[in-house]
């Protein structure tokens, strides 16, 4: 039998192995806790190489749908995180995740005060030379690395603002409290996408997971442009819904 060369396959070998294997947990064939093939017995199954069988193993120790066991082998995990986040006007991620059941965390990974870049001042309708604040937020579920966030807010609206984040909870509950803001939505924008090296790293995924990007802006009660959010979920663990307020006739 001649086989397709692997540099013809739209889809790379180690990914379809990796996808059978995952339907074949999905569908019961494996349960929790069941110890997978060999990687000898996988490379037998699927006539590849031990360094293909490798890449589709880590494919799904990367997603979390199994677990190595040093010396032991590959077993079944429990079924990963299912968060269903529903985007509203007033939604805070802290409370979304506590409301599921699980629980909220947030790490700030760096921060830093410089003037708005182009596309940042035109969201917030600043001036170029004007300062913002950038944030970049790594945000969990349970333990589990869920968003990637680089969240920009205006100096001039929240003076001394990096004196506060040194143990960063919820970034919406700090403002109200330290400042009186509460930040309601005014648009969100949906795009599916790839993680960069450093965001895959952090997410503990791998490059090839899809990601939802969503882009946020911001305003206050007096109706003032006050933060505009990058925020990359997690497409393997995450589904975003967005709800709409009642249309009160």
């Amino acid at each position: 039998m001649i086989r397709e060369s692997t540099s013809r396959r739209a889809t790379p070998r180690y990914l379809e192995i990796a996808d059978i294997i995952q339907s074949e947990i999905e569908e019961g064939m494996y349960r929790l806790d069941d110890r997978l093939p060999s990687e000898a017995q996988l490379c037998g199954r699927f006539r590849e190489n031990r360094y293909t069988i490798r890449q589709a193993l880590n494919i799904l120790l990367h997603t979390g749908v199994i677990r190595s066991n040093q010396g032991k082998g590959h077993f079944v995990c429990e079924k990963p995180l299912d968060i269903q986040y529903t985007i509203t006007p007033s939604t805070r991620y802290s409370n979304v995740i506590a409301h599921l059941g699980c629980t909220p965390l947030a790490k700030l990974l760096r921060q830093e005060q410089l003037p708005a870049p182009e596309t940042v001042a035109k969201a917030l309708q600043l001036s170029t030379d004007e300062e913002v604040y950038r944030l970049e937020i790594l945000r969990f579920a349970d333990s589990v690395p869920l968003t990637w966030n680089v969240t920009w807010l205006p100096v001039k609206r929240f003076p001394g603002l990096l004196q506060h984040t040194a143990a960063l909870g919820s970034l919406y509950a700090m403002l109200e409290q330290m400042y009186g803001v509460k930040l309601h939505r005014i648009w969100s924008t949906f795009q599916a996408t790839y993680p960069t090296a450093m965001e895959a790293s952090h997410l503990h995924i791998s490059a090839n997971t899809n990601l939802l990007h969503i882009e946020s802006l911001m305003r206050d009660d007096d109706h003032q442009l006050v933060e505009y959010t990058s925020a990359k979920y997690r497409g393997d663990l995450c589904r975003v819904s967005i709800q709409f307020e009642p249309n009160h006739i």
